[in-house]
């Protein structure tokens, strides 16, 4: 039982969710200093850096949207999102976020989607917690 809590501390779990978040606002964020902002104000979008940097960023974007949906699966997903629906509708009733603001409802909408490709990186972890089982990949050229 204690192997398969090793690893799994909120430390570490955190540092994925930063790992997500970093990524998130790295390829976008109001403040106008992103990569996609560099990448489509640049002088010269075919520049090579500037289309190696945007590829990279766009490979680690599918990455995480790959662990995020092998994690959580579609009905995993659907809950979050309605969670996440929640958490907007609780947001615009409090005033925390207003419609008229487009950069306070983009914020929200940032952190949410770092959370969920958070929960997307940690999901084993939180699986292994919450019940118990070690989760593993099946291999298709893996012959049973």
């Amino acid at each position: 039982m204690f192997k398969a809590l090793r690893g799994s501390s909120p430390g570490v779990l955190f540092t994925r969710w930063l790992i997500a978040a970093i990524v998130v606002f790295a390829t976008y964020n109001p403040t106008g200093t992103s990569i996609g902002h560099w990448v489509f104000t640049h002088e010269n979008p075919m520049d090579a850096w500037v289309v190696l940097v945007a590829i990279i960023t766009l490979l680690a974007n599918i990455a995480l949207l790959i662990a995020a949906w092998k994690a959580l699966g579609k009905l995993g997903a659907i809950i979050v999102g309605v969670l996440f629906a929640a958490i907007i509708y609780l947001s615009l009733q409090e005033g925390w976020v207003s419609t008229g603001n487009t950069q306070s409802f983009e914020w929200l909408a940032l952190i949410l989607v770092s959370v969920f490709l958070g929960i997307g990186l940690s999901g084993a972890i939180l699986w292994r917690r919450a019940t118990g089982q070690v989760v593993t990949d099946e291999a298709p050229d893996v012959d049973h």
